[in-house]
C-alpha cells in the first residue's frame, strides 16, 4: 500500500511540475532599445553616494563573538521609484509601448532590484540590462506575477541598469511596476566583474570545486544546493540551502535552510535562489549565476533550532535539472559527512570530514539555540566552510542530509569547529506545524526515519534491475526536444531517441549508467542515473563460533530481504544474526535471499565444536605449523604442545584476538606432538607431526 501510495504521489507530482515549467524566473527574447535605437533621452536616476565598507554588520558581528556563515555582499538603498512617475514612455510604430528607467550607483560591481510592486499584463515583457555589456535579465512577464506582488531580480553587473518594458497594443490592463529597494554590491563575491578589484573575489584557495575528482560522488545531490541572496535591514546577504524531498513525492519545491538565515516572510518574499552556479571543470572560473527563482513562502521555523523550511514560489523548472535531496531523522551518528555549500557567495564547493560529527550545542554573541541541537564538525580534512556556507546541507555517507549549517571557526586557515543543526532535532521537537520539518515533509504520516532523493522529471520503473528482465525509462517535460538516450553497457537496446517510455534490460551484471541530453527553453540539459543490473548468484554467507554460539557473517551482494533458517526449528530475517544452540552438534544453515530477480538459497553445514574448526596446516611440517582460529570467537587462549613423552616443549597465551597462532619446532626431534589450547574454559587438543 506504502509502494501504491508513493507510486501515486510521484505521477500526481510529474503532473504538477510539468506545469509549473513554465514558471522559470526568464523567459528569453531580446529588448528593442537596448544599445539605442530609443526617440527619447534616457538620463540614469543617481543614486546617493555612501561609504559602503563601514556598513558591514557581519563585520562587527565578528567583534562581538558571531560565528554564523552568513555572509554581507551590498547595502540595500531605499528608494521609491515607479512606472507612473519615472521614466521615459514610447509607442512604436506597430502599436506596442516601451517604457524604460535607467539608475546609476557609483561604485557598484553589480546592482539588484527589488520591486514592492510587480504585475504584469499577459503579452508584456520586461528586460534589465547593462549597455555597456552584452548580459541581459528576462524577458520577465505575467508568469513571474506572484501573489505577494513583490519579485526581485538578480544582480546585474556594473554600477548602472536600464528596465524596459514593453506591453501590446490592448493590453488587459496597465502595469505595476514600483521599485523599493536597490542593491549596491561593494564587494563583487558574484565575481560578476571578472578581474576587477574588490573586497572579495572568490572563496579561500583550500575550496574544493564541485566538478573535482572529490565531488565524483555527489553529481546528484549537487543539484539540489543553491545560493541564496536575500535582505535584512538594508543590507544583502548570501547563503545557501538545498531542496529536499516529501514522502508524497511530488516535487514540492521545498528548501531547507538555516532560522539566521530567513526567518521572515517579506525576507522571503524578495530572496533570490540560484541553481546550478558551478565550475564546469574543476579549478576553472567559468560559474554562471543564469537559474534562478525569486521569492518564497516560510512553511517552518522556530528561533530555538536554527532551521528554516521554504517553499518556493515555483518549482525549478526541468532546464534547471532539480534534485530533491533524501533525508535521515533519525539521530544515527553517521560514519562521515559532506557538506555542499556556496562559500563567499563562490561557485559550488565540497567539503568532507571522514570522522563521525558530535553532538554539541551552539552558542554565541548572538544566538544560543537548544542544547545538543546540533552536530559538530571537529575537522574538516576536503575544503572549509565560509559566510554565505550559512543553511547548507550536512549529508551523511547515504547521501541524506542529516543538518544545515550554522556557524562555527572553520576556514582555510584552520579548517576546524563548524555546526550543523541536526535535522532529528528539526524533525518534531516542536508541536506546531509551523515549528517542525515532520508536518510538512512526512505529509502521508508514513512514520519512516529516512528517505531517499527524488529526480522528478527522470523516471525509471520499480522493476529497474534484474538482468534480462525488461524496465522502463521515461522523461516528463513536454517541451523537451532534441532527447536522445543512451542506455550504458550490455544494455538492449543501447540507445534510443523521444521522451518515452523505453523499455531496456541488461545482459550482464554491475553499475550501469544511463545518460539523457535534451533540450528545453533553449538550455540543452544533460542528466545521468546510475542502474544496478542484479541476478540471483551472489547469495553467500561465513559464520564464527563462540562455545555455542553461532554468529552468521552475510556476504551477499545485491539482495533486499534475507531469511535464516538455523537447523534446529528457529529462524531469523536479519541481515546477519547471532544464534545461541542448546547443544553441541551438527546444524544445516540455510540462508534464502529475495531480490527483484525472485529468491534463492544457499546451505552449509555447521560444526558446533572448537575441536572440528581447528585446521592446522602444513600438517606435518618440518619445522612451522600454523592454527587456523578465524572461525572461532574468544576472549583468551593458553596453549601448549607437548612430546608424546608428555614434556612441554613450546606454550604461550593469545590475550588479543588473531586470526592466525603461529609457533616453531624447529630443532626438536621428529616424531608426534600434542597441541593443547584452553580457549576460554574450552579444552582442545590435536595431534601434530614433526619430520625431517
Amino acid at each position: 500500500m506504502v509502494l501504491k501510495l508513493l507510486r501515486t504521489g510521484l505521477i500526481i507530482g510529474l503532473l504538477i511540475l510539468s506545469c509549473a515549467v513554465h514558471a522559470q524566473i526568464s523567459f528569453g527574447g531580446k529588448p528593442i532599445f537596448k544599445g539605442g535605437g530609443a526617440k527619447a533621452q534616457l538620463n540614469p536616476q543617481e543614486l546617493p553616494k555612501m561609504d559602503f565598507l563601514s556598513k558591514s554588520s557581519v563585520n562587527n558581528e565578528k567583534l562581538i563573538g558571531v560565528k554564523l556563515k552568513h555572509a554581507q555582499y551590498a547595502y540595500s538603498i531605499d528608494v521609491n521609484y515607479s512606472i507612473s512617475e519615472n521614466g521615459v514612455w514610447e509607442e512604436l510604430a506597430d502599436g506596442r509601448k516601451v517604457w524604460r528607467f535607467s539608475l546609476k550607483s557609483e561604485g557598484a560591481y553589480s546592482l539588484g532590484l527589488i520591486f514592492s510592486k510587480f504585475k504584469l499584463p499577459k503579452g508584456a515583457k520586461l528586460f534589465v540590462y547593462n549597455n555597456s555589456t552584452e548580459q541581459v535579465l528576462g524577458s520577465y512577464t505575467h508568469k513571474n506575477n506572484k501573489l505577494s506582488g513583490k519579485f526581485s531580480v538578480e544582480p546585474l553587473e556594473g554600477d548602472e541598469l536600464t528596465i524596459e518594458y514593453i506591453e501590446l497594443p490592448g493590453a488587459e490592463f496597465s502595469a505595476e511596476l514600483e521599485i523599493e529597494s536597490v542593491l549596491h554590491d561593494y564587494k563583487n563575491v558574484f565575481n560578476l566583474l571578472k578581474g576587477a578589484k574588490s573586497e572579495v573575489k572568490a572563496s579561500g584557495s583550500c575550496n574544493v570545486d564541485i566538478n573535482c575528482s572529490e565531488g565524483d560522488d555527489w553529481q546528484t545531490e549537487k543539484r539540489s544546493v543553491c545560493s541564496i541572496s536575500y535582505v535584512v535591514n538594508n543590507t544583502g546577504f548570501i547563503a545557501s540551502g538545498a531542496l529536499i524531498n516529501n514522502t508524497n513525492q511530488d516535487g514540492t519545491p521545498y528548501l531547507l535552510t538555516a532560522f539566521h538565515v530567513i526567518h521572515d516572510q517579506e525576507v522571503a518574499d524578495n530572496a533570490i535562489f540560484y541553481f546550478n552556479y558551478e565550475n564546469s571543470a574543476c579549478n576553472s572560473n567559468d560559474g554562471q549565476r543564469s537559474q534562478s527563482v525569486s521569492g518564497a513562502t516560510i512553511r517552518a521555523t522556530t528561533s530555538n533550532l536554527d532551521f528554516t523550511l521554504l517553499e518556493l514560489t515555483v518549482a525549478p523548472p526541468a532546464s534547471y535539472m532539480p534534485y530533491y535531496a533524501g533525508w535521515d531523522h533519525s539521530g544515527r551518528i553517521p560514519a562521515y559527512t559532506t557538506c555542499i555549500h556556496h562559500p563567499n557567495g563562490d561557485a559550488k564547493k565540497i567539503s568532507v570530514d571522514n570522522d563521525s560529527p558530535v553532538t554539541a550545542t551552539y552558542s554565541d554573541a548572538r544566538y544560543t539555540f537548544d542544547d545538543n541541537s546540533s552536530w559538530q564538525i571537529l575537522d574538516w580534512e576536503i575544503g572549509t566552510t565560509e559566510g554565505g556556507s550559512s543553511g547548507s546541507p550536512l549529508f551523511d555517507e547515504n547521501h541524506r542530509i542529516i543538518g544545515d549549517l550554522t556557524g562555527g571557526d572553520a576556514s582555510c586557515s584552520n579548517s576546524v569547529d563548524d555546526f550543523y543543526a541536526k535535522f532529528s532535532e528539526s524533525w518534531a521537537n516542536y508541536p506546531n506545524n509551523n515549528q517542525q520539518l515532520k508536518y510538512w515533509l512526512d505529509p502521508l504520516k508514513l512514520g519512516v526515519e529516512t528517505l531517499n532523493g527524488l529526480d522528478p522529471y527522470f523516471e525509471i520503473s520499480a522493476n529497474s534491475r534484474c538482468v534480462g528482465n525488461e524496465f522502463t525509462v521515461e522523461l516528463n517535460v513536454a517541451e523537451a526536444v532534441n532527447i536522445t538516450w543512451d542506455f550504458g553497457e550490455d544494455a538492449t537496446p543501447g540507445q534510443a531517441i523521444g521522451s518515452g517510455p523505453h523499455n531496456v534490460s541488461y545482459n550482464s551484471v554491475g553499475n550501469k549508467t544511463i545518460q539523457l541530453t535534451y533540450t528545453v527553453d533553449g538550455y540543452n540539459a544533460n542528466l545521468s542515473r546510475d542502474v544496478r543490473a542484479i541476478d540471483l548468484t551472489k547469495l553467500s554467507f561465513d559464520y564464527t563460533i563462540q562455545k555455542k554460539k553461532l554468529g552468521l557473517i552475510n556476504q551477499s551482494v545485491d539482495f533486499d530481504s534475507f531469511t535464516w533458517n538455523f537447523g534446529d526449528g528457529n529462524t531469523s530475517d536479519e541481515v546477519s544474526p547471532n544464534h545461541e544452540y542448546l547443544t553441541y552438534g551438527n546444524y544445516t544453515v540455510s540462508l534464502t535471499g529475495e531480490n527483484d530477480c525472485g529468491s534463492t538459497s544457499t546451505t552449509k553445514k555447521i560444526e558446533m565444536n572448537y575441536d572440528k574448526l581447528l585446521s592446522i596446516y602444513p600438517n606435518p611440517s618440518a619445522d612451522k605449523f600454523t592454527i587456523d582460529l578465524s572461525k572461532i570467537v574468544y576472549s583468551k587462549i593458553v596453549w601448549s604442545v607437548y612430546s608424546s613423552t608428555g614434556a612441554k616443549v613450546k606454550n604461550g597465551i593469545i590475550s588479543e584476538f588473531s586470526n592466525v597462532l603461529e609457533f616453531n619446532l624447529k630443532g626438536l626431534a621428529a616424531g608426534v606432538y600434542i597441541l593443547q589450547m584452553d580457549v576460554d574454559g574450552e579444552i582442545l587438543q590435536q595431534k601434530i607431526m614433526l619430520v625431517k
